[in-house]
């Protein structure tokens, strides 16, 4: 059985993956409630645990051929809520013949200052989110247990894409697009910058998790070329045929914003995310799975489809 780890944008959307590729896939969901405000094929399964506890993961792991983990948690609690997930899932590993798939994103390799990100740098972040992203993939993947043989690392960039509810184009910026009020971007938005599509992300995880020569290693989802956040904008503008009200918003006053809001605090870190060109290489994947990369503009169409869908 597949097992999913996390309902949220990225959990249901390998869901659906799996089911396009075989209606009758055996899936089981995991989340803390043990429900879904959604229907669900009688396939699929659903049920309670917590990720962060070894007996729970445990008891998943034997029930699972292969273990998907899609978990996202609000930045303030990541400290806790990482190493604790990552300590579970080895436990988990170490007793069972399951193998997992885990989600990650860039921020393990810190500030490389317009750098093409690459597989084989190192994850020598600074900074503290960073670090916890580090430490969680020593962990599962750098440990030297046996269970590491069994563990794969599929890292993205910033989402986009439809029911994007948080970054830089998410559910925010699509409201403001078609109410016609100002839109707050940080940064330099004349640099490129690699974004990664939800769906290519689920294709690629699910590509990584059915391969037979892909695990004890780290893969780069294929993405759409980097654009700059201004021809992002122009490519929303053009689908929605309206016009975006545009700020940017200079790093010293995100910082300044922080002294005041906790959640800005916590972004403020990864500003260099926008202070430099921040691209990323699949060239990797790319020679192993081909490139299934959705190009911008199909990004943006399907985007604003959903938005438009949602606000009938």
């Amino acid at each position: 059985m597949k097992t999913i780890l996390g309902t949220g944008q990225l959990g249901l959307t390998v869901m659906e993956t799996l089911l396009q590729n075989n209606p009758y896939e055996k899936i089981l969901l995991v989340n803390r409630e043990g429900r879904l405000a959604r229907p669900i094929p009688q396939n699929v399964k659903i049920v309670a645990a917590d990720v962060t506890n070894r007996n729970d993961m445990t008891a998943i792991a034997q029930k699972s051929e292969l273990i998907f983990s899609c978990t996202d948690v609000p930045y303030p609690i990541w400290s806790a809520f990482y190493p604790a997930t990552a300590s579970a899932l080895a436990h988990a590993l170490s007793k069972t013949n399951a193998s997992l798939v885990f989600a990650d994103n860039l921020y393990s390799y810190g500030n490389l200052m317009g750098a093409t990100i690459d597989e084989k740098m190192p994850h020598n972040a600074s900074t503290k989110k960073g670090r916890i992203r580090a430490n969680a993939l020593n962990t599962l993947l750098h440990s030297d247990q046996e269970f590491s043989e069994g563990v794969a690392i599929v890292k993205a960039s910033d989402f986009i894409g439809p029911k994007i509810h948080k970054g830089v184009f998410g559910i925010d910026f699509l409201q403001k697009l078609y109410s016609n009020k100002a839109i707050i971007l940080a940064g330099k938005l004349a640099l490129p910058h690699t974004f990664t599509y939800i769906k290519d992300f689920a294709t690629a995880m699910i590509n990584v998790g059915t391969a037979t020569d892909t695990f004890g290693q780290t893969w780069h989802v294929p993405n759409a070329p980097a654009l700059s956040l201004t021809d992002w904008v122009r490519l929303f503008e053009a689908e929605s045929h309206k016009k975006a009200k545009l700020i940017a918003l200079p790093k010293s006053i995100v910082w300044l914003t922080g002294l005041f809001n906790p959640i800005v605090k916590e972004y403020y870190e990864l500003a260099y995310q926008y202070e430099y060109p921040y691209l990323v290489s699949h060239d990797k994947y790319v020679a192993r799975f081909g490139n299934h990369a959705t190009t911008p503009l199909t990004i943006v169409k399907e985007t604003i489809q959903w938005y438009q869908s949602i606000e009938k």
